[in-house]
């Protein structure tokens, strides 16, 4: 029989705020086959005697003894369990014991540990036994939205002047991702010129207060705390002179965001999480340890024009290294090569 499907969990779904990472994803693997949002029902072996794989993403807080039956169903019958290694631990957990069981549980029901920094290897649980079913495929790298915006416009909407060095933070507004930390680093500085900019949807409005406490009284922070859309990004990033990502190193293992500042042409400073440990041979970016203020003050220092060479060079090796046919060549060889 064909196995002419795939299972993608979380599937992209029209009307929804959609995760462009996989929506890219999905139109890859569409390519070859036809691509299915949910798991086949326990009684339809048809269903799972077509489907080829079945891709998890951030799973580890939504497994339940009727998705774990799904799942050992279709690995029986003969698909591949992949599962997307993101994180070490997902970044907000309900239930900690359970969530760690249930990453140990991925970890060894899956056939096939797909990572996205090769440096996240050490990471697996039980690496020594699990290690084996390591896939590297490259974090596909963002589209260019065909959109026409006017730089002096956005630079109006958030009061930012033409010589005014910027520091852009963006994405979903959560904790984990360490904004208490950027901002204050930020006010540490004590150049005048420089501006933080925070833009994206808080998790909640008491989050979204808390951030905007913090900032109180710097006129060089900016915040639009609300969703912005692809094309306001893209204004966004044309007057950035470099992205800022503060996360704390805990969970993370990759970072999307700094693949997407990236694609558009910029450069970022990173902390020491896997990913950027991949690409640390690279200087087309900061990494920090632990002292941010001072990959602030390097950024800064460096001026608008190194910076922006650094962009153009980091979106040159995305091009190279991330570009949509490398990831499908990626994904054609995890599929079709044997895995336990």
């Amino acid at each position: 029989m064909v196995r002419d499907k795939v299972v993608y969990i979380p599937y992209p779904v029209k009307g929804n705020r959609i995760n462009e990472y996989t929506s890219n994803m999905v139109k890859l693997l569409k390519k070859d086959y036809s691509v299915l949002g949910n798991l086949a029902e326990p009684t339809d072996i048809f269903q799972m005697l077509q489907t080829k794989a079945v891709f998890l993403n951030w799973m580890e807080n939504g497994l339940d003894k009727k998705l774990k039956l799904q799942l050992l169903l279709h690995k029986i019958f003969g698909a591949k369990i992949v599962w997307v290694f993101h994180n070490k631990q997902p970044h907000e957990v309900n239930e900690a014991d359970i969530t760690q069981k249930n990453v140990q549980w991925l970890a060894e029901i899956s056939s096939i540990i797909m990572l996205h920094s090769k440096c996240s290897k050490k990471y697996i649980p039980h690496p020594k036994r699990n290690g084996r079913k390591a896939v590297y495929v490259p974090h596909v790298m963002y589209e260019e939205k065909n959109s026409y915006f006017d730089p002096e416009a956005v630079r109006e909407k958030y009061g930012i002047e033409a010589e005014d060095f910027v520091f852009t933070i963006f994405g979903l507004v959560r904790p984990y991702k360490n904004i208490e930390g950027g901002i204050e680093a930020f006010t540490k500085l004590s150049e005048k010129n420089c501006k933080l900019l925070i833009v994206g949807q808080p998790m909640s409005s008491s989050y979204a207060k808390e951030i905007e406490n913090l900032s109180k009284g710097n006129e060089n922070i900016i915040l639009d705390l609300k969703y912005i859309s692809d094309e306001m990004l893209e204004a966004v990033l044309a007057v950035s002179d470099v992205v800022v990502i503060p996360y704390k190193s805990g969970s993370s293992m990759n970072s999307g965001v700094m693949i997407q500042a990236f694609s558009k042409g910029k450069t970022v400073i990173a902390p020491d999480i896997a990913m950027a440990r991949d690409m640390r041979k690279t200087e087309f970016f900061y990494m920090y340890r632990s002292n941010l203020t001072e990959a602030l003050k390097k950024a800064y220092g460096n001026g608008k024009e190194v910076n922006r060479a650094m962009g153009k060079a980091a979106m040159e090796y995305m091009q190279a290294y991330n570009n949509k046919e490398l990831v499908y060549y990626s994904l054609c060889q995890l599929l079709n090569k044997r895995h336990a």
